[in-house]
């Protein structure tokens, strides 16, 4: 028999439809079910404030909990047994963090440790090092969630700390409902630690002018208490706004102390205006007057190139962070620890186009395309590249970094491993059935496709973009400033050798010519990124000849053994050469020179008749200067110091060198 709908059942009937459409509709467009076993590959994370919402300031109190992994490696969510397995469980204080991000509907949190007290502890998280402060980043604007982790993996891979992170997804629960998140970015906070930013501890009863030299970290272009404004304009542009600083620590707006506040703050202000006043004055290339005097040249080399190798546009304007060591750890400012990359490697249109093209433009110009959208970039980067010393070190080091850590197959690899992790349990996939954004432009890019927009396009198109962008960087490096600096170089080498000899590494190089020549350092590496002074060696001054130079490394380390060498005319410019690597297996011995550690003199052996002996230390002062008339020679070193000199033969055709060690 077939059912006859009345009116009344009619009306229910389509009341019925249209809640189950409702309830089909909010199903889709929100979080994965909480009623569903989620089995994910990276950690899973609990957040209960309890009955209140997250503010933006101040934090609030929450538990936090790090569900732990079952016993097929995996992180479950409403999995009966094993719901209560956590790896960690405690209490936290939480506020969002954020500038931009703050108005999108996905937050980043900042969140601290604490005790069941309410104090702050430090504590180890997913194996990175006990601290208090962490970060949450929702990297809502970053839909591939690489950019962030490979550019905190490249600086690392410089040698130098950035923050450490960790793939997550989040769960939070206010009011007794639980809500998924999606996947986040768990990272370390920047600041001063043993593990983090390692300065020295500067605390409020500090007023020593010797402990009041650091260590201070620094950050540009926020506006928060403790800040000043920069007496210089950016790029040398006097119609915008000058650049802000602020003291990131100490925590200068918490001391109660106004005599010591003022000194602390003073002193910090007033070096680095004495450092931009430098690098702005005429003779900012001087090596004892110009900006080398405050800066650790080396940290901005690896800090600039990350900016450029991600062509990030919030930087040198926003998310800049350096910091000042204590005069008594060499006292310089150095660049880092780096931050906030989601605006970066073709993801953020600005005011020009070419900021997302992977060619024809530098990062650091920003000012240039921009030159009306506030906050504008230090002056720095822009002076500095002025100086063919820096610009000569920048290429050198990139063409370094090229062939080791930063090559297209370890970049290419190293995201492909983090879209495999992110894929692996559809982590990636419940991040966009939350937030429904793979079709919606966050980032402004006229160049990028929305349409039919999946995770594995935002991988391919990161991946493109940066191939075709180190491509460019690398035909292009050499002329990124308009600086000429293709005049002719203080030395021409005609080789650069190292060969294992018995149980020592023989350096070589001959050079064709020199001019202003006062010394070469030979460095050494283990791992071709983080070189050390082992040697020192005269130069030649002013020469048309061929000058042979020989260096005996007699205490290599076992395996790989990376040299490169640093030419030092007599203004103190600096030349890097290219590294060289020899495998060294067995311990050494000098056959040249002993005994090595000496006490009250030395042993010389094989030594041309006529040859000139000197002794000098790392800082290139003679001590001792003698000529030999015999093969063998003994020298009283009993005047010298305890320390580390370096010995050079020249036979006025070769010149051997020699670390020697005194130790009386």
């Amino acid at each position: 028999m077939k059912f006859k709908f009345t009116p009344e059942l009619q009306f229910y009937r389509c009341y019925i439809l249209a809640l189950a459409v409702v309830f089909f509709i909010a199903t889709v467009t929100s979080a994965q079910p909480i009623t569903s076993i989620i089995q994910s590959n990276i950690p899973i994370i609990i957040i209960n404030p309890g009955n209140v919402e997250i503010p933006n300031d101040p934090k609030v109190t929450a538990s936090f909990k790090i569900i732990g992994a079952d016993g097929e490696g995996f992180y479950s969510y409403n999995r009966p047994s094993f719901t209560d397995i956590y790896q960690y469980e405690g209490q936290i204080g939480i506020e969002i963090r954020g500038n931009t991000s703050t108005e999108w509907p996905k937050k980043s949190y900042g969140f601290e440790t604490r005790d069941a007290a309410g104090a702050t502890i430090d504590v180890s998280l997913f194996g990175m090092p006990a601290e208090s402060d962490w970060v949450l980043n929702a990297c809502y604007g970053d839909k591939s969630f690489i950019r962030e982790v490979l550019a905190q993996q490249m600086y690392r891979q410089t040698g130098r700390y950035a923050p450490r992170t960790q793939y997550v997804e989040v769960f939070l629960q206010t009011n007794g409902a639980m809500t998924y998140m999606g996947v986040y970015i768990f990272m370390e906070k920047v600041k001063r630690g043993a593990d983090r930013v390692s300065i020295k501890k500067l605390s409020e009863t500090d007023s020593d002018p010797a402990k009041i030299t650091g260590g201070f970290l620094l950050q540009v272009g926020e506006d928060e208490p403790e800040k000043w404004t920069s007496g210089i304009s950016p790029n040398n542009n006097p119609s915008n706004p000058k650049p802000i600083y602020h003291v990131e620590y100490p925590k200068l707006e918490k001391y109660t102390n106004a005599t010591n506040k003022a000194l602390q703050f003073n002193y910090i202000k007033g070096f680095v205006d004495n450092f931009e006043q430098a690098l702005n004055g005429a003779n900012f290339k001087d090596v004892a007057t110009g900006y080398r005097k405050y800066l650790d040249v080396d940290s901005m080399v690896d800090y600039l190139l990350l900016q450029e190798f991600t062509k990030n546009s919030d930087n040198w304007r926003a998310s800049t962070f350096f910091y000042k060591k204590r005069n008594d750890e060499g006292g310089l400012l150095n660049m880092g620890a780096p931050w906030d990359f989601d605006k970066s490697m073709g993801n953020q249109q600005w005011c020009y186009e070419l900021s997302v093209l992977p060619t024809d433009s530098w990062a650091w110009k920003f000012n240039s395309y921009c030159p009306d959208r506030p906050p504008l970039t230090v002056s720095w980067p822009e002076k500095i590249l002025n100086d063919c010393y820096f610009v000569q070190k920048l290429v050198t080091r990139y063409k370094q970094l090229r062939l080791t850590v930063w090559s297209d197959a370890n970049v290419q690899s190293f995201v492909e491993a983090q879209s495999d992790v992110l894929k692996s349990k559809n982590a990636i996939n419940r991040n966009f059935t939350k937030w429904q954004t793979l079709e919606t432009g966050i980032m402004y890019n006229e160049h990028y496709s929305l349409a039919g927009n999946t995770p594995q396009k935002e991988v391919d198109y990161l991946k493109t973009w940066l191939q075709q962008h180190l491509a460019w960087m690398d035909s292009n490096i050499a002329t990124i400033t308009s600086t000429d600096c293709s005049t002719a170089l203080p030395v021409t080498y005609k080789s650069f050798q190292a060969n294992k000899e018995d149980d020592n590494v023989i350096i070589t190089w001959v050079t064709t010519s020199e001019s202003n020549n006062k010394r070469f350092e030979v460095q050494r590496s283990k791992d071709g990124l983080l070189f050390a002074k082992i040697g020192l060696v005269e130069g030649r001054g002013d020469s048309e000849s061929e000058i042979k130079y020989q260096f005996i490394d007699s205490n290599p380390e076992i395996g790989i053994n990376y040299y490169r060498l640093s030419q030092i005319d007599f203004s103190g410019s600096e030349e890097l050469s290219r590294t060289i690597g020899v495998n060294f297996e067995k311990p050494a011995t000098s056959p040249y020179l002993y005994p090595n550690p000496a006490t009250k003199e030395i042993n010389l052996k094989d030594v041309t008749p006529g040859s000139i002996i000197t002794i000098m230390d790392s800082n290139g002062r003679v001590f001792i200067k003698t000529t030999s008339n015999n093969p063998e020679l003994n020298l009283s070193v009993n005047n010298l110091s305890n320390q580390t000199y370096y010995l050079t033969i020249d036979d006025k055709t070769n010149i051997k060198s020699f670390t020697l060690i005194i130790n009386h």
